[in-house]
């Protein structure tokens, strides 16, 4: 086995390691994170269900994103 074979190996995988991580903390904790506090906070007695929660956690942060470009250019001169 040639050697930029093996190096193109573990370089694969160490992006697939990486990319795992990113995917972990975007996804499990913000999106989904933020979601479930939510809805959590809105429907106390109801476990809420995973894809609700990615919805409503991406819902937020999209919208936290267009509240901070809209104040932005509120306060620009």
């Amino acid at each position: 086995m040639p050697l930029g074979d093996i190096a193109g190996e573990a370089l694969g995988g160490v992006f697939r390691f990486i990319a795992r991580i990113v995917f972990e903390i975007v996804v499990e904790w913000l999106l989904r994170g933020t979601g479930a506090l939510i809805l959590g906070l809105v429907r106390p007695r109801h476990k809420p269900g995973e894809t609700a929660a990615v919805v409503t956690g991406l819902l937020f942060w999209v919208a936290m994103i267009a509240l901070g470009f809209w104040l932005y250019g509120q306060a620009a001169p």
